[in-house]
């Protein structure tokens, strides 16, 4: 798992309380985790017993046999998490990783910045969310080189974040087969899109070029570097850290004359179908998918709940902030997964060096065309 000890352990630990089954939790810097579960995988061994699966990466899991099927140990279950997150988890009309969790992205913007500006804010209701030909003039306005303060920028640049951009246009972001790039990824509904997004950065100037990391835009914007960001619910936890930053949160915005598009999708659990240990990784995602576990996940990690009743059951406590609003709305009515493909790792990891290489200026065309060919290179080996 790529979560850090102060959340691991008091689930790991509440585990052991309920059942008597103790665990030995292997953690990996997230930037490790999917490449070491890579090779440990294709050894095709008893381990890891159980381990932590992007929603997306579910298909390419299940697809070469590293995912047990959980239908049948979740019957009658799968109605009470979100339908998205069931869609994540699931490959060739199976669930095969169980959700933990999903994810949101909100707008946050900077009020000092906005009051000295004498800019007024944006509207925290979906219904007058901002369009991005709105945003655009705001961040040009609140964008001053000469302080080094830039007016807007995503929190990192990788496929998750930025394809409800070409989305929001109505570009087809992959083909219906799940195996065509080609014609789709350098399509050009995606060249506008992407266009449009280089812009930002190179002739408007409105954004810090090369950031890619999200711990460098969350401490720019938690240092007033930075007037607005796309990012996700965990930075409503993350950004109490900068004592003297007051924000605020509006929807995330869309294409005049487009659809409002948001990304969604986070953490599953998946069990490794050579276990030696069958019936306690069996308990323990069973024990996951409790109501209780699921509320210390939450406590711990702040994502989205993936079970309904959390939602429903918590509505006048925890999500009375209008930042939890926004997000049941979202996952509701404009939430779209990233694209289900059992080729989405090399997907993601082409179309990110391509969005990188965009971003800090490269021919946008001759970029994805590249990244179009080497997944399509990659995909063969699905089909």
């Amino acid at each position: 798992m790529g979560w850090p000890e102060e959340q691991v352990a008091p689930l790991m630990k509440a585990f052991k309380d309920a059942t008597g089954i103790s665990v030995s939790a292997e953690r990996l810097p997230i930037t490790e985790l999917f490449r070491t579960l890579e090779v440990r995988l294709q050894a095709r061994n008893e381990l890891p017993d159980v381990y932590l699966v992007d929603g997306p990466l579910t298909a390419s899991y299940a697809a070469r046999g590293h995912l047990l099927a959980l239908d049948e140990m979740l019957a009658g279950d799968k109605d009470r998490f979100l339908p998205t997150t069931i869609e994540q988890g699931s490959y060739d009309g199976k669930l095969f990783a169980m959700p933990l969790g999903t994810s949101s992205q909100l707008l946050f913007y900077n009020k000092k910045l906005f009051a000295e500006a004498g800019i007024d804010v944006p509207s925290s209701d979906p219904e007058a969310r901002m369009t991005w030909e709105e945003l655009l003039p705001i961040a040009q306005q609140l964008t001053k080189p000469e302080i080094s303060q830039f007016g807007f920028a995503f929190e990192n640049a990788n496929p998750y974040q930025l394809l409800p951009v070409p989305l929001s246009k109505g570009a087809e972001v992959i083909g219906p087969d799940g195996l065509t790039a080609s014609g789709y990824v350098d399509g050009e509904g995606m060249v506008e899109a992407m266009s449009w997004y280089q812009d930002l950065y190179q002739t408007h100037k409105v954004g810090p070029v090369g950031t890619f990391q999200t711990g460098v835009t969350q401490e720019m914007f938690g240092s007033g570097k930075l007037a607005m960001i796309i990012g996700g619910t965990w930075n409503l936890v993350g950004f109490e850290k900068f004592e003297d930053l007051d924000f605020g949160v509006a929807p995330h915005p869309f294409f005049e004359g487009g659809r409002a598009v948001t990304p969604t999708g986070s953490w599953h659990i998946g069990i490794n179908p050579r276990t030696v240990h069958m019936a306690q990784s069996q308990e323990f995602v069973r024990w996951l998918s409790t109501r209780e576990a699921m509320d210390l996940w939450f406590d711990l990690r702040q994502y989205p709940p993936s079970l309904e009743e959390i939602w429903e059951q918590r509505a006048d406590t925890t999500f009375v902030d209008p930042a939890w609003a926004i997000v049941r709305h979202e996952l509701a009515n404009t939430a779209t997964p990233r694209p289900p493909t059992p080729a989405y790792r090399e997907y993601e990891d082409f179309l990110r060096t391509a969005m990188q290489d965009i971003q800090t200026g490269a021919n946008v065309q001759e970029s994805l065309t590249r990244a179009a060919q080497n997944i399509d290179r990659e995909m063969r080996k699905y089909r």
